[in-house]
């Protein structure tokens, strides 16, 4: 008996066959982006804890609250930006001995710390350590309440205030725990920041060593109108206002990490009511917390 002929596909058996495929693809597709995003929202937690942790040590050995650094301007020059001074530097710079990076800050060259990129200072849902212009642009900032670039920084009403500068002495810092009046648990002290691709100042346009004159050292919660500023996507629009680069946010779907005081880390939404987010930002505004 003659062997039984094998049956090939058909064009139409072919064609339904990779519309299944196809199908079976875009269902996956969304699944599997879900989970990268929640990988990556889960390590951009933990960097926020790693910092969490530095800040207490910090505070520990010096009784104070890392600062956003400033800006000193001696004459003959008009500008310290970026300041030349490390005593000038902001929080991420002076924690870093308590992020197991304190041979970075005895590197001689200013230049090669700010070119450094440092993976605690990255949100993986923007990708890679962002090195653009010889410095690395960091994705958190502290949080100088709803006037972040107040100077004197005690006029400031976050807990991450401008320092009192290098003029002024080697003064560690200017606020203790204890300035904290709303409690380190109803504070947050560090915050993913919102990018503008749009805006070519201010917003990603300095390196992660800095001074607090910069929003990309300091965000905050500023007055919008009647209401107050919350977090917001990464975007791209030149429309905004020059407020909006104090403006706390992420790369993430729904809202942004945000570092509390007692160390721990709260997810908070993009449409969390505006008070309620001033309230996080401001050190002593004596209201009621109630972001759940």
């Amino acid at each position: 008996m003659a062997g039984a002929r094998r049956h090939a596909f058909t064009l139409i058996e072919l064609l339904v066959v990779i519309a299944i495929i196809a199908i079976l693809i875009g269902l996956l597709l969304p699944a599997v982006q879900k989970v990268r995003e929640s990988a990556a929202r889960m390590k951009c937690s933990n960097n926020l804890k790693q910092m969490g942790v530095a800040f207490h040590s910090y505070h520990d050995v010096t009784g104070y609250i890392p600062t956003a650094g400033t800006e000193v301007v001696v004459a003959p020059a008009t500008t310290d930006n970026p300041p030349v001074n490390r005593l000038d530097w902001g929080w991420a710079y002076e924690i870093l001995p308590y992020l197991e990076q304190g041979h970075l800050q005895n590197v001689t060259s200013n230049a090669v710390i700010r070119a450094t990129p440092l993976l605690v200072y990255t949100c993986p849902s923007r990708g890679a350590p962002r090195v653009v212009s010889g410095g690395h642009r960091a994705d958190y900032a502290g949080n100088g309440g709803t006037n972040p670039n107040a100077n004197p920084g005690t006029t400031c009403t976050g807990p991450v205030v401008r320092s009192r500068g290098s003029n002024n002495g080697n003064q560690p810092g200017v606020l203790g725990f204890a300035a904290i009046n709303d409690g380190l648990s109803n504070t947050m002290f560090v915050g993913e920041k919102i990018m503008n691709t749009a805006k070519t100042c201010c917003h990603d346009n300095e390196f992660w060593a800095g001074p607090g004159v910069d929003g990309d050292i300091l965000r905050g919660s500023v007055a919008n109108g009647a209401s107050w500023w919350t977090p917001g996507p990464d975007k791209p629009d030149a429309s905004v206002p020059d407020d909006e680069y104090y403006r706390f946010g992420s790369a993430h779907t729904a809202g942004m990490n945000g570092l509390l005081g007692d160390g721990s880390v709260r997810f908070i939404r993009y449409d969390v009511d505006p008070v309620q987010f001033m309230r996080l930002c401001r050190r002593n505004d004596g209201g009621v917390l109630t972001l759940d």
